[in-house]
């Protein structure tokens, strides 16, 4: 289905094409599929990286925040 927008006459569809509900429903599916792949979350981190990020922080905790009021970043996220 192949759609455009023309300011003076509106939204047009050119060569629509009718589907059944099965056939629309696969195609659904299949994009849904297709985005959930391309958007995924990122990977596992290698566990030496996620060490260092845990020990970070650990030190960022025990450190005193040059703003006093801010939160910190790690509790934000959660």
């Amino acid at each position: 289905m192949l759609a455009l927008s023309l300011p003076e006459r509106g939204f047009v569809m050119r060569n629509r094409i009718e589907l059944d509900p099965k056939h629309s429903r696969a195609i659904v599916e299949e994009i849904g599929e297709r985005l959930r792949a391309f958007l995924k979350e990122e990977p596992e981190l290698p566990e030496s990286l996620r060490t260092q990020i845990d020990r970070l922080r650990e030190l960022e905790e025990q450190s005193p925040s040059i703003i006093p009021a801010a939160e910190p970043w790690d509790k934000r996220r959660r």
